[in-house]
């Protein structure tokens, strides 16, 4: 799973197979259909209430923007309340997500020269703008490549050449769509089954992901029975930076997640579960903790839930309550609540619910 989802398998294997197998016009108009597909699952998958809350800590790091009235005014009351302002909700609604759904669909089955060339425009500055924001985990090589293949599929091979919807054989493209809607049509239902990139939900704040609790010396367990990719975190940066101020960058990706909705719940249920004894765990986000144990993650969750956890119980033998996980899945399209699990490494799964989030 790591290797297939690491070789962005989404992106890439579906362009394979059009290269590999389709005459040269359908060829071309399949992966007009797949840029399409990822760029209005995208836009689909941001109709939710997390995505507003995705643009004030992604504006606030934008490092050409300078101005800390603006980045400010993305929060409701800064820095009392930092739910998302109104104008943050503006831009997560329409250019956020409007755009990405709409004009992608204007460059599909556009057949004006003048429209296309518009929609293309409106595309790059899109792509330009997401780069700029240097938003955290974005891979930001996949915005420019799409900025290259904006050009070389729509203008350099424009429907009016030939290369629209209506030129490929129909049996292609009833397969070509078929298979595009397949996973983000599953994974936005059933998201526990389908991983957040095949189904096509990039960035769209509604995350599988998990907050670690470990008892004092328990962080170093994996480094004495773990082969893996590198040292934990904190062990990386106590190297280069020292304890304290390597403790600071590790809480400052606590801090970063608790700007997002299931931040937010993950805190509630951690501090619930270890009660006073809160502040006597050493607490990390699973992302990158996972990183250091599997040897990439990219924001996909479940390379972090309880088959995970289970594997380095086997190896490290945790104490119970020694290793102690907060994990929550993503919400299916429409539900409203979010289920999470509560894990003690060397017990299982103690503890499962869920929560609403408009909470």
């Amino acid at each position: 799973k790591v290797v297939f989802l690491a070789a962005r398998s989404e992106q890439y294997l579906p362009a394979l197979i059009f290269f590999a197998f389709f005459p040269f016009v359908d060829m071309i108009i399949a992966a007009k259909i797949l840029i399409v597909a990822v760029w209005v699952g995208a836009g689909f998958s941001k109709l939710t209430k997390h995505f507003a809350y995705v643009i004030p800590p992604m504006v606030s790091n934008t490092p050409w923007l300078t101005s800390t009235k603006i980045k400010r005014a993305h929060y409701r009351n800064f820095p009392e309340d930092l739910r998302p302002s109104k104008g943050a909700k503006f831009l997560a609604e329409i250019p956020g997500t409007a755009f990405e759904i709409v004009v992608p669909l204007v460059l599909l089955f556009s057949t004006n020269d003048t429209i296309t060339l518009v929609a293309a425009i409106i595309m790059l500055g899109y792509c330009v703008f997401i780069i700029s924001c240097f938003p955290l985990a974005t891979p930001i090589e996949w915005n420019v490549m799409f900025m290259f293949l904006i050009g070389f599929l729509f203008l350099a091979h424009s429907s009016s050449d030939g290369y629209g919807l209506a030129d490929m054989n129909t049996g292609l493209l009833i397969l070509t769509v078929a298979g595009m809607l397949l996973f983000p049509i599953w994974g936005n239902i059933r998201p526990d089954q389908i991983s957040f990139l095949p189904a096509l939900r990039q960035y769209a704040g509604n995350w599988a992901c998990g907050m670690w609790a470990l008892a004092p010396g328990a962080e170093q367990k994996p480094n004495d029975h773990v082969k893996k990719a590198s040292l934990m975190q904190q062990d990386q940066l106590e190297a280069e930076y020292g304890k304290d101020e390597g403790t600071v960058v590790l809480q400052q990706l606590l801090g970063w997640r608790s700007m997002h909705s299931q931040g937010r719940g993950m805190n509630s249920v951690m501090i619930k579960t270890l009660g006073d004894d809160v502040d006597r765990y050493d607490l990390r986000e699973a992302e990158f903790a996972c990183n250091a144990v599997v040897g990439w993650n990219f924001g996909e969750g479940h390379l972090h839930d309880e088959r995970l956890i289970t594997a380095l119980q086997r190896r490290c033998n945790f104490a119970p309550g020694e290793f102690i996980v907060v994990w929550v899945e993503s919400e299916p399209f429409g539900n409203g609540r979010q289920q999470y699990r509560v894990i003690d490494a060397a017990v299982g799964i103690v503890e499962r619910g869920s929560w609403s989030v408009k909470d």
